[in-house]
């Protein structure tokens, strides 16, 4: 299950595991193209968080339909579609 909220300056996606074996993730796509990726961790108590380009996030996605091997994912940037 998984719940998508638009804020003014981001677009917030929580992945819930349905199978309780890992923590819910979130996924926050903010405006400048920068990607928090922040899984809360009991053993610390607190969450972790990495930071990726919206460009990292579509290589990941890319990638899980991809066979083995190295690529590069080109994808129209929906900002510049009426330039």
């Amino acid at each position: 299950m998984y719940t998508v909220e638009f804020e003014p300056d981001a677009a917030i996606i929580n992945s819930l595991d349905e199978s309780n074996t890992c923590e819910d993730v979130e996924v926050i796509i903010g405006d400048d193209d920068v990607v928090f990726i922040r899984q809360f961790t009991e053993e610390f108590n607190r969450h972790e968080i990495i930071s990726i380009t919206y460009q990292q996030l579509l290589d990941i996605m890319a990638a899980l339909k991809s066979p083995e091997g190295a690529f590069y994912a080109r994808f129209a940037n929906p900002k510049n579609r009426n330039r």
